[in-house]
């Protein structure tokens, strides 16, 4: 008797297997039955809406079903980030989030998980970030400014683009990392910081590479040390982290395309394939490259894999630096 119970469960176990199979197959052939949405944590012309402007109209050459780009920007990410993390997982709703959502998943006031409530589909792209001084500043190197620090404690300083950004982060990590003690001065957005740096009013910066290249190049600034593992073609002169001798501070920002975390896996496989040739393109490559962002499409895994390291390192940072994001 038990043996035949054990048995009808077991077949029962292995025809819903079937079943469910047969029906996410179906359901990842007939997909997409309707227009696919883009939701971007900011607002337009910002680098996320940029690189989602370029890579849509491929998609829907791919995919032969238009694609909307969803702006909603609030809380720096946040918003964006819930609202899709509870959109039904069928693959009509994504999200290209970037390295501000990984960050702001660890403010008490975000409700979603980067992790837990998305399925990875590929990296789209990374953008390096660069440490930038005033040229009035008597260094020339990272370990020549780690010294000035030390001779002259808290009398250094660092913009960001406000508090819990990246650059904040990157410049926390710098003072953590070294025993450095210099002082944060957060501006309303990275143009702003952009600007004092320039002028003269902060002493450095860690930001996007293509916007200070022009300022570098110009004599106005110094690039000390550029993060990715090689350098970078608009700067070649500035040495990598690597290079520099503190690779711990190796850390860019990227842009990811996820979808709801229940989303069949047939139809991430097939979103990936999709994925891989379009930032094969070359016109898509040249478009994004001169936007400062470099293609990086990976697998479903390498890009899981990618996300839940950089969610951890940023929550690292994060703890070590004693920062509340609020």
């Amino acid at each position: 008797m038990k043996r035949s119970s054990v048995f009808v469960l077991g077949s029962m176990a292995v025809s819903m297997s079937v079943t469910a199979a047969f029906i996410a197959n179906a359901s990842a052939q007939s997909y997409p039955a309707r227009p696919i949405s883009i939701i971007l944590p900011f607002p337009p012309g910002s680098g996320n809406d940029t690189v989602a402007r370029i890579i849509g109209p491929k998609i829907t050459e791919e995919l032969r079903q238009p694609v909307i780009v969803d702006n909603r920007p609030g809380a720096g990410g946040v918003v964006a980030a819930d609202a899709a993390s509870r959109a039904a997982p069928d693959g009509h709703t994504l999200f290209l989030p970037s390295s501000s959502v990984a960050i702001n998943m660890h403010s008490a006031r975000a409700k979603y998980d980067l992790i837990r409530d998305f399925a990875a589909i590929s990296v789209v792209g990374t953008l390096p970030f660069v440490l930038v001084v005033h040229a009035s500043l008597p260094v020339g190197t990272i370990k020549e400014l780690i010294a000035l620090a030390k001779r002259r404690p808290k009398e250094l300083n660092y913009a960001s683009s406000g508090m819990g950004g990246t650059g904040h982060l990157l410049g926390e990590l710098l003072r953590t990392s070294t025993g450095i003690e210099i002082t944060h001065v957060p501006y309303k957005g990275s143009g702003a910081a952009s600007t004092e740096l320039i002028s003269g009013q902060v002493h450095m910066l860690f930001t996007n590479l293509s916007s200070m290249a022009p300022h570098v190049k110009s004599g106005r600034l110094k690039a000390l040390g550029v993060s990715g593992s090689q350098r970078s073609s608009v700067l070649p002169s500035a040495p990598t982290m690597a290079e520099a001798g503190y690779p711990q501070l190796d850390i860019g920002t990227w842009f990811a395309l996820v979808a709801p975390a229940a989303t069949p896996g047939a139809i991430v496989a097939r979103l990936n394939l999709s994925m891989v040739k379009i930032l094969g393109m070359s016109d898509v490559r040249e478009q994004l490259i001169r936007q400062g962002v470099q293609p990086s499409p990976t697998t479903v895994e390498e890009a899981a894999s990618f996300l839940k390291k950089d969610v951890a390192g940023w929550g690292k940072i994060i703890k070590d630096a004693g920062i509340t994001l609020n």
